[in-house]
């Protein structure tokens, strides 16, 4: 089982280091990072399932995950940040949506111009 860990944690590394390289590009698609979060999240639940324990764990494997812990302390950061962008991008555009609205709530309007209605 060790070896098939040694495996796992490998790809897990691996997977996290191209999660890493996909949100620090600055022009990443989001849904790139869905499916590598998909996979690690798999792989996690593989090793959790497995015989792995803190003390069944070796010095190399201990050092594979804090090196995959460190790489998601670094990333949380910039993934929340991205996020935060992405609903600020949303907000505008409701905004502008509502303010469409609103003018067109009004009655007929023709190319900007609004006209009045005798009460």
């Amino acid at each position: 089982m060790n070896q098939s860990a040694d495996a796992l944690l490998d790809r897990l590394l691996e997977a996290t280091l191209r999660l890493e390289q996909a949100v620090t590009h600055t022009d990443s698609d989001p849904d790139e990072w869905l499916a590598i979060l998909d996979e690690r999240e798999e792989l996690v639940s593989i090793i959790q399932n497995s015989a792995l324990t803190s003390s069944t764990i070796s010095d190399l494997q201990r050092e594979k995950l804090t090196k995959i812990h460190d790489v998601n302390q670094r990333l949380i950061p910039l993934m929340d940040k991205r996020k935060q962008g992405v609903q600020n991008q949303l907000n505008n555009v409701q905004r502008s949506k509502q303010a469409m609205h609103s003018y067109n709530d009004e009655g007929p309007s023709g190319y900007g111009a609004f006209f009045d209605r005798k009460n």
